[in-house]
């Protein structure tokens, strides 16, 4: 709509008058904060690009990589700091060894989910790199560098790639675009499915409570793992169109009738008002009181998930 994409139901960006309310206004849990020591515990790990047996591991943040039926699949991937915002903890692997990459999937390209140094350092890896994201992408994307191979797609679409056993979906996410002054809702931003005769994993990307989890459900009604966000969700006035809490990605969660909860967007970067740990700490009390159905499995970064373990 006037060259802009749109959620199903509008998201208002906060207004200038509410950013400085918030940057002014004094954080209830600033004491907390900085008593808040927790860092997600980080493993060494180079062999994953290597090693192709089936698996998850978190890179930190919402950076991932899978590697499903021979396939090594980067999601998100973000390996420095972020403008104006360092990273706490570092990344499990040389840059050098980041190779034999089949497909980047990249949800959308807010900086904490689309690195433009990340993608140069893919780019020099490989000859030809594969980019699954969302429309209007391309442009952007061949700006950082152009040897990359992108495929776009809109909501509900399927990419073509080649592999027989594997299918990728572009799906809805509750969220918004912005990366310069000018371009408000210019590209689009999303979720995926990834979908094998084995597994079906569900990725977030960044996203807000909505209706639309249901709706995924309902086309895609086995889902094994879902990667939630569950970090950046305070001050919820201005947080909540954009991220979901613990609490808000679990009632998602149970929207989409996964069977295992891995959460993300959290532990790498400081990007909001709530303390480092309190994400992990409330998803615990959820699973431990019996609100979250499933199993919860908080990765370790450069910890390898195996899917022969889900079921």
């Amino acid at each position: 709509k006037n060259g802009m994409f749109s959620n199903y139901e509008e998201v208002p960006l906060p207004k200038f008058n509410i950013i400085i309310k918030w940057q002014f206004t004094k954080n209830p849990q600033r004491d907390e904060k900085k008593k808040d020591t927790w860092k997600p515990d980080i493993v060494r790990n180079d062999a994953i690009f290597t090693d192709r047996k089936d698996k998850i591991v978190w890179l930190g943040h919402a950076s991932f990589l899978i590697t499903i039926n021979g396939k090594n699949l980067l999601i998100d991937p973000v390996f420095n700091d972020i403008p104006f915002i360092k990273r706490i903890v570092g990344i499990p692997f040389d840059r050098k060894n980041v190779k034999q990459i089949d497909y980047v999937l990249l949800s959308h390209a807010h900086f904490d989910h689309c690195d433009k140094e990340s993608f140069k350092t893919l780019a020099q890896n490989h000859s030809r790199l594969k980019v699954l994201t969302g429309l209007n992408m391309q442009s952007l994307l061949h700006s950082f560098a152009k040897n990359m191979e992108v495929q776009e797609a809109g909501w509900y679409q399927q990419y073509k790639i080649d592999s027989d056993e594997i299918e990728i979906y572009y799906l809805p996410a509750f969220h918004w675009y912005k990366r310069t002054l000018n371009d408000i809702n210019k590209r689009l931003w999303g979720s995926f499915i990834i979908k094998t005769k084995t597994h079906t994993i569900f990725f977030m990307g960044d996203s807000g409570y909505n209706t639309h989890f249901k709706e995924i459900a309902s086309y895609f009604p086995n889902i094994d793992i879902c990667i939630m966000g569950v970090g950046a969700y305070k001050p919820s006035y201005i947080m909540k169109t954009s991220h979901t809490s613990p609490e808000d990605a679990v009632k998602a969660f149970h929207d989409l009738g996964g069977k295992t909860f891995i959460p993300m967007h959290y532990g790498t970067y400081d990007l909001a008002d709530e303390p480092l740990g309190e994400p992990v700490r409330i998803l615990d009390s959820l699973k431990k009181h019996d609100l979250m159905r499933g199993d919860l499995n908080i990765l370790k970064i450069g910890e390898t998930f195996p899917l022969e373990t889900i079921n």
